[in-house]
């Protein structure tokens, strides 16, 4: 039950979430002087200090799944999905459907199929920063002209050239980025990519098993559907601090500068850097507690933030002009009871920075800016699929971040007139994150045939572990209006406020891409001396898997995973990267996007949306960077326009 409203009044800027799109805009906003934010953030707020973040790491430890909200526990008055709810979707009844419609309502999401929605996002102050990996690839130029270049998605209103400048900021300003511009050889680029940048801090060093696989693979050629690509690995640029350049301020631990100065390779980049050397949103609304306090009275140089954790916004207000004049909330005390307080935050220029799929939602609920109709609409992912095996030599698994080294080949060309482009991501943890995990490995020594304990048990153990390594190959997804977010009446959680719907599945573009990224694997698996499991006509391993000869390809896809799929009678099991993404998208017509190039509502002149939301495609690359990129650009739009309004 609700209490009377009461109204936050007098701010030039509200902003709706606090993770790292919102901490953007709100810096650079704060960053010009005298302006007086608010931002509302739906989850909790602890984090802020380092005693209350170690009780994430801790949380992590004490975790059985070691999955990336794993640390930061299920809010009921700020749901968020988890990947420990995906279940496959199957045919059966639903109340006010079809006998055989699809429905899943077991997580914080309505599936509606045909597959689920793989991925997730957090809830709390820092957003899904707080579980990212950290990898901070920038799109490449074709990308922004997929319809144009390829025939297939559509085109972005701007170019790589307009977000070259905002890049480098996102890089050095917010993030923090480490990684040497010659290892970035990317497809499709040439010498105005980087234009002789450089990044903020020297590369996180290349993995063991990053070294043994350049050495076999760098400057290969593969054959992948009749055409030759040379192979190489990349280092990956990454938002964790290592050694700085050109005396770059390093950013340590939030509560706790001197830790965190460097990446001490602890193997939990996701969910959580027990250190902080990973960036996350915290360290960019801490600072702005520090230097932009509530107490100060903005003036011309100085600007006033102020963050409200536990207010769930519930509705965008409008007046009768089609303006904004408000935005609803819901402000709560006590996580474990539903009881709050109704109240309405005004402002001049209101900001939406929640994750696509809540921005999507909240606007849904609140009738919003959906003239065109494509809120909520093309949403997208990078869908992936994983191959793993063992090798020959030991590469000492489970260390240091997950990803150091990625093979870039695929990520443009013109194969992406007939299929979407992919990236191949090395993972340094072994197995994790697929069916034959370290538990699973366990599992199968201590039960399977061999039934080890005691020494035998370690002694196998180290002779296995250390021989894993897996793909990620994540594919491009191009946006559909068929793939949605939507709301129901029938589906709120505790505080009243509508769960995401969401209707999702992939195109034979995509399908066709993973086909191609699997193909590619077999290949380079082939390169590095690691043959197929050998199956008998029905399908059937005739090699004991349980036995861990090596090497070996374990790679096997089950139709009871959650998200198979076939494509041309082949079978795959694809899941999610955690990239949400399209919901609101920019173009250059109110009548097929959302939002215009400078991020701003078509349907109200004072609402700007940011966020992976705002992305026509998606590319190869993950979206954080790219979304922090135009978070700057955004913040600046609303400098200027707050400039005219005074």
């Amino acid at each position: 039950m609700s209490e009377p409203v009461v109204t936050d009044d007098g701010y030039d800027v509200v902003i709706v979430g606090a993770g790292i799109a919102g901490a953007t805009a709100a810096k650079v906003i704060a960053d010009h002087g005298g302006k007086r934010i608010l931002i509302l953030e739906a989850g909790r707020s602890t984090g802020m200090s380092s005693d209350k973040y170690r009780s994430h790491v801790t949380a992590y430890h004490e975790a059985l799944a070691k999955v990336p909200n794993s640390p930061y526990a299920d809010n009921p008055n700020a749901p968020q999905p988890s990947v420990l709810s995906i279940r496959q979707l199957l045919p059966g009844p639903a109340a006010g459907r079809a006998p055989a419609a699809v429905l899943d309502t077991g997580g914080y999401f309505v599936q509606t199929g045909p597959l689920p929605f793989s991925s997730d996002y957090t809830r709390a102050l820092g957003g899904t920063t707080l579980h990212w990996l950290g990898t901070c690839l920038r799109m490449l130029p074709n990308d922004f002209s997929l319809r144009s270049a390829y025939g297939h998605g559509v085109d972005w209103p701007i170019g790589y050239g307009d977000l070259r400048g905002f890049y480098e900021r996102a890089e050095r300003e917010i993030i923090g980025v480490a990684g040497d511009v010659a290892d970035q050889r990317y497809p499709g680029i040439d010498g105005t990519y980087f234009g002789g940048y450089e990044y903020p801090m020297e590369r996180i060093p290349p993995s063991y098993l990053d070294q043994v696989l350049a050495r076999r693979l760098d400057g290969q050629t593969i054959t992948v559907q009749d055409h030759d690509y040379e192979v190489w690995l990349d280092s990956v640029p990454a938002g964790r601090n290592s050694t700085p350049r050109d005396g770059y301020q390093v950013v340590g631990a939030v509560g706790n500068p001197e830790q965190g100065q460097r990446c001490e390779g602890n193997s939990s980049c996701v969910p959580i850097c027990p250190v902080q050397a990973k960036y996350s949103a915290l360290k960019t609304l801490y600072d702005l507690q520090r230097r932009h306090p509530v107490t100060a009275a903005p003036t011309g140089q100085r600007s006033s933030v102020r963050i409200v954790s536990q207010a769930v916004a519930s509705r965008v207000l409008l007046d009768e002009h089609g303006r904004v004049s408000g935005i609803a909330y819901q402000a709560y005390d006590d996580e474990g009871s539903p009881r709050y307080e109704d109240r309405v935050a005004r402002g001049k220029v209101y900001v939406l920075a929640a994750n696509a799929i809540e921005n999507a939602t909240l606007l849904l609920a609140s009738g919003a800016a959906n003239s065109s109709g494509m809120v909520g609409r093309n949403l997208m992912d990078h869908p992936l699929i994983l191959t793993w095996g063992l090798l020959e030599e030991k590469v000492w698994s489970y260390r240091g971040p997950e990803v150091t080294s990625v093979i870039p080949a695929f990520r443009d060309g013109a194969f992406r007139e007939r299929h979407s482009g992919f990236r191949i991501e090395v993972s340094n943890w072994g197995w994790s994150f697929g069916p034959d995990g370290l538990y699973s490995t366990l599992a199968t020594m201590v039960d399977g045939p061999e039934r080890l304990f005691g020494q035998r048990l370690r002694t196998r153990l180290g002779e296995v572990v250390p021989r894993q390594f897996r793909l990620a190959l994540e594919m491009e997804q191009i946006p559909e209006e068929s793939n949605y977010v939507t709301i129901d009446t029938g589906y709120r959680d505790r505080l009243g406020n509508f769960r995401p719907v969401i209707r999702y599945d992939l195109p034979d573009y995509v399908r066709a891409g993973m086909a191609a990224a699997k193909e590619a694997s077999d290949q380079i698996f082939a390169r590095l001396g690691v043959p197929p499991l050998r199956l008998d006509p029905a399908g059937g391993p005739v090699d004991d898997p349980d036995l861990f000869p090596f090497p070996r390809d374990y790679t096997r896809y089950e139709r009871a995973d959650p998200g198979y799929l076939t494509y041309r009678d082949t079978g795959y099991s694809a899941g999610g990267a955690g990239h949400a993404a399209g919901t609101h998208r920019m173009g250059g017509s109110p009548r097929t996007s959302v939002v215009d190039s400078r991020q701003r509502s078509w349907d109200h002149d004072n609402l700007y949306l940011v966020g992976c939301g705002n992305m026509p495609t998606v590319g190869t690359s993950n979206p954080t960077l790219t979304m922090t990129a135009l978070a700057i650009w955004a913040g600046e739009n609303i400098v200027e326009d707050l400039r005219r309004r005074s």
